[in-house]
């Protein structure tokens, strides 16, 4: 190829490049229901979201970008178009300013289920993915699909992930905005550690979800409902309605439900939002029902001048959890410290309910722990039972249990004993509250058996600490002052 030839084939390539940053380049307005149009230097015009909203959502979506509202949490019926709904938010806001974003699932496999392999029913029968509800020409290359993130032309990344990651890795993101699909399924650490994010960077919340239970989802729906901050809303299927007041869902879709054999606590969640004691897939929703009515999640809770026990869940390849006791006069637990973490020596654990006991002024006793804790340490080599006589602590194993549904009854009787502090047990109170069954997909049931996720560890140390009451492991005898004299 001559020079002349090469200058022009380059001058081609330049003018191309040239001409699809052009047609790049945009400015973008919201109209009065707060839509986002982009309008391109070659005249062409965008809507987002390119699907009409439901009144309901458009409702939200004036709260978010017209109103300036950082924080909303709404409660959805099922096929309410929640996914939609907010999706097309984090897309919104991708769009139009810079920066990270999340979108939130319970776990990694319902995000890529769910939405990243996902799509909506359109009117006319045909199907939307929800990927392709951002125009291609945003996108500064194709979506990564194994780490499920989208870069846009503007310098936007937004990722699709879920809940069941270590949170702890989320530590120092700086995220514009992020969505809670699904919050009362997911794990609640993930917000609490971004929240202080948001409030440095003014960044936005969405929280959008159906009942299950009186979980964290309903304890943080209380907790925010009255906050001037948030705006809250409590929808049913009465209330999902057009701009006729027709319903989305109606009384007969209900109906076909109940009809193929939903259970009558199962609609009144799923459909009314009506937050039910729900034993048939909580193991614990009755007693946390009664734990919240009989008020035993005190402040400040801490008997003085007595002794502390510490209960474990010893990982090996996941998260340890300890629960820290007391015992009244009649020897019912009051939970007043739990913490858990990762890939952690005996000894982090040992000096965390050390320092704990010595700002408060007690006395650390005795540290029980599951029968397979007399394994070696996973740093040290060394048994544990030795590694924390060595320490000058006191570890006492605790037998396994005849079953694990045994157990569970034990536990539920121990509740209606138990006190929790307010400030420092949210966590293990979170763990009792969202400790399910096993759901049986081919047959459509919930097996009598525990799911183990993100809730596990909080509530295998509880049952450390039910086995041990139980099977009076625990000394409890009051140490005696001997005075000696030698007259």
């Amino acid at each position: 190829m001559g020079l002349l030839a090469s200058v022009k084939t380059d001058t081609a390539k330049l003018l191309e490049i040239a001409k699809q940053k052009a047609v790049s380049k945009f400015i973008s307005h919201r109209d009065e229901e707060g839509y986002l149009h982009l309008k391109y230097y070659n005249d062409s015009q965008i809507r987002i979201p390119i699907i009409p909203f439901r009144p309901h959502q458009e409702e939200a979506q004036t709260k978010l970008f017209i109103d300036g509202v950082k924080r909303i949490y709404v409660w959805r019926p099922r096929r309410s178009g929640k996914e939609v709904e907010s999706w097309n938010f984090i897309v919104q806001s991708a769009i139009e300013t810079p920066g990270l974003y999340l979108m939130i699932y319970p776990t990694n496999v319902r995000a890529r289920m769910v939405l990243w392999d996902g799509a909506i029913v359109m009117p006319d029968g045909s199907s939307l993915r929800f990927l392709d509800m951002i125009p291609k020409k945003l996108l500064s290359r194709k979506p990564n699909d194994q780490d499920m993130t989208i870069k846009l032309t503007n310098g936007s990344v937004i990722h699709v992930l879920g809940s069941d990651i270590d949170p702890d890795k989320l530590r120092g993101v700086n995220a514009r905005g992020a969505v809670f699909s699904e919050f009362a399924y997911s794990d609640p650490r993930v917000l609490h550690i971004l929240m202080p994010v948001f409030r440095q960077n003014n960044g936005w919340i969405f929280i959008q979800t159906t009942p299950n239970g009186m979980n964290h989802a309903y304890r943080f729906m209380n907790e925010v409902k009255n906050n001037d901050k948030w705006f809250c809303r409590i929808d049913t299927v009465e209330t999902i309605v057009d701009k006729d007041g027709n319903r989305y869902i109606t009384d007969d879709m209900v109906d076909e439900d109940r009809k193929s054999g939903m259970p009558e606590w199962m609609i009144a969640q799923e459909y009314y939002c009506d937050v039910q004691v729900n034993q048939e897939t909580l193991y614990f929703s009755r007693e946390i029902d009664n734990l919240i009515k009989t008020n035993r999640i005190i402040p400040d809770l801490i008997i003085p001048n007595s002794r502390v026990y510490a209960f474990y869940d010893i990982g090996w390849n996941d998260s340890t959890a300890v629960s820290l006791v007391q015992l009244d006069h009649r020897c019912n637990p009051h939970v007043i410290h739990y913490f858990e973490a990762n890939n952690r020596t005996m000894s982090y654990y040992v000096q965390e309910a050390r320092s704990f006991c010595s700002k408060h002024d007690l006395m650390l006793h005795s540290h029980y722990i599951p029968h397979d804790g007399q394994k070696r340490d996973w740093n040290t080599g060394k048994n544990t039972v030795d590694f924390g006589r060595e320490m000058g602590e006191n570890f006492v194993i605790v037998p396994k249990p005849t079953s694990k549904i045994n157990a569970i009854n034990q536990m539920r009787h121990m509740l209606y004993r138990t006190k929790f502090n307010k400030e420092n047990t949210t966590r293990l109170i979170d763990c009792l509250s969202n400790y399910s069954k096993v759901y049986d997909e081919k047959n459509g049931i919930y097996k009598e058996e525990p799911l183990h996720d993100w809730s596990s560890h909080g509530v295998d140390s509880f049952q450390t600490m039910t086995l041990a009451l139980d099977g009076n492991l625990v000394n409890v005898t009051p140490m005696e002052i001997v005075y000696i004299n030698n007259v």
